[in-house]
């Protein structure tokens, strides 16, 4: 029998299998559920992957697919234990590194390092094994060993965009804010829309004092959410650094008119005003702060917004 001939007749035989093997066990739930789950109907897969366990409870792949679309429903617990019984099936990456998500979103995150590490030993070249790591590591409050799993994310895939944004916040957090800044630019250079990068640089900028570019990075936030109260007080209080008061003013206005009980906002619209000499203006903000509950405001209001003291009237 010649090669092409075998291969002819093996090709032949593997047909009549498959055949065989589909007239045995009925319909393809793992192709079923597998196509649910990317047209993005996680339930209905679900129901596939579980009458496919009903048929085979040996099938590793049926459980692991189970606990993705378990995942990604928010069903965490109910994931860990369908990923659990994958790994006790077959010890691969993908139910490893999957598992080790659902614990991340468990808030158990030593369970989650255990399972990213042994991912890691599974596939050493997974950029983002290391990157879960990490960030599960800064989680653990230790911050050298999350930078040095970001420093392999990025040296394994150097456009690892998130991966820099990440350990510049962890730079951010042991005081290496000249590093962090680094970090964010290059995020920023290979995405430039990146709404968070721009906020974590614009905050680690003013904590340097340098608020001329902090404003230019919140101006950023700004543009795409309008809505954001903690990037208008940061602006606001980098523009009262600046001297901008006027600007400051439009910062705590914009935060008032989002929430109109913030006593906060109205101390310092207040203080914003007795720069610009508007003591009429101050003192009605300043009073509304003390009557929101923002005890700073009560020294400031005796300070400068004592009342006229009366004139004795002549005998």
């Amino acid at each position: 029998m010649n090669y092409l001939n075998k291969g002819i007749l093996v090709a032949a035989v593997a047909g009549i299998l498959f055949l065989i093997e589909s007239c045995s066990t009925g319909p393809d739930y793992i192709r079923e559920g597998a196509k649910k789950y990317n047209e993005k109907d996680y339930s209905g897969s679900i129901n596939d992957f579980n009458k496919e366990i009903e048929n085979n409870s040996s099938s590793d792949s049926a459980y692991l697919m189970k606990g993705k679309a378990e995942n990604l429903l928010g069903k965490f617990r109910e994931a860990v234990n369908d990923f659990s019984k994958s790994i006790d099936l077959n010890n691969t990456f993908d139910a490893l590194f999957n598992r080790g998500i659902a614990y991340l979103s468990l808030n158990e995150n030593d369970s989650a390092f255990s399972d990213f590490s042994s991912a890691i030993q599974l596939k050493p070249t997974s950029d983002t094994a290391y990157y879960c790591r990490g960030y599960v590591l800064g989680l653990l409050h230790k911050r050298q060993e999350a930078i040095a799993d970001y420093d392999k994310a990025i040296l394994i895939n150097p456009r690892y965009q998130t991966a820099y944004v990440n350990r510049g916040n962890v730079k951010s957090d042991i005081e290496d804010y000249d590093g962090a800044l680094e970090d964010y630019s290059i995020s920023l250079d290979l995405n430039p829309h990146d709404i968070s990068a721009y906020f974590d640089r614009g905050y680690t900028l003013k904590l340097l004092g340098d608020n001329e570019q902090a404003v230019s990075d919140f101006n950023k936030v700004l543009e795409a959410a309008p809505d954001n109260k903690d990037v208008y007080y940061l602006r606001g209080e980098a523009r009262m650094d600046l001297k901008k008061y006027k600007d400051a003013i439009e910062d705590f206005t914009s935060i008032i008119k989002l929430n109109h009980k913030d006593g906060k906002a109205y101390f310092f619209r207040g203080m914003s005003y007795l720069k610009i000499k508007n003591k009429k203006q101050a003192c009605t903000d300043l009073k509304r702060s003390g009557e929101l509950g923002y005890v700073d405001a009560n020294a400031e209001l005796t300070k400068n917004c004592k009342p006229p003291k009366k004139l004795k009237n002549k005998r």
